[in-house]
């Protein structure tokens, strides 16, 4: 009988802890940004780099993570990068592809972005306050919990976007489409508004906000 107790003890001992090891390993995974398959793309992860050596290059896949961006980035293709974490304050892009990107956690706040494709890219927790976008997509992306107060949106797209729990509070919406897009919790207190397409596919006339537009058209 005490051996079957035993038994019964270290089943129960084990499969605790092969709990908690698949639990803890979920949580680091979680605590890193998504790579391409098999480290494709060049690894510039945890360092300072100038904007001017991505100029006009095809980085797809870069690794990014954790690495602090100066400067200025023009023409360059760093669709599927991972930038997990990394800092980009008072970094200006211009005509750059970040489709399909992970930028969660990242900080691009008093930044400015001019015709930047953001379309499928993964903003969850970064910040973009006080930051200047034109011409930008989120189309399809995901900015749940986004903090983009103060931020000027001019002919940005949100279309279909996860901007729930995000922070709009005192942004400036021009000219930008949320059709489809999911408000859910998100702060828009403060906010103005000039011709914005609502989530319903409403188009807000002048300065009138989407007040009572925001869930998407079925």
């Amino acid at each position: 009988m005490n051996v079957c107790v035993s038994r019964t003890g270290l089943w129960a001992t084990v499969l605790a802890l092969s709990v908690a090891l698949a639990v803890g390993c979920g949580q680091e995974e979680d605590e890193r940004g998504r790579s391409c398959p098999g480290g494709a793309g060049r690894n510039l992860s945890g360092r300072t780099v100038d904007g001017v050596d991505l100029w006009q290059k095809k980085l797809r896949c870069i690794n990014l993570e954790g690495s602090e961006l100066t400067g200025s980035v023009s023409e360059a293709n760093l669709s599927r990068g991972n930038l997990f974490g990394a800092r980009l304050t008072d970094v200006s892009l211009e005509s750059v592809d970040l489709r399909d990107a992970d930028l969660r956690r990242a900080r691009l706040t008093a930044g400015t972005l001019a015709e930047v494709d953001l379309r499928g890219a993964d903003l969850g927790g970064a910040s973009l306050d006080r930051t200047m976008l034109t011409n930008v997509s989120f189309g399809g992306g995901r900015l749940r919990g986004t903090n983009l107060r103060s931020a000027s949106l001019t002919n940005v797209d949100f279309s279909h976007a996860d901007l729930r729990d995000a922070d709009l509070s005192d942004a400036e919406l021009s000219g930008s489409t949320l059709r489809g897009a999911r408000l859910d919790g998100a702060d828009l207190s403060g906010a103005s508004w000039e011709n914005v397409v609502c989530p319903d596919g409403t188009k807000s006339i002048g300065t009138r906000s989407c007040k009572g537009h925001f869930t998407p058209a079925s």
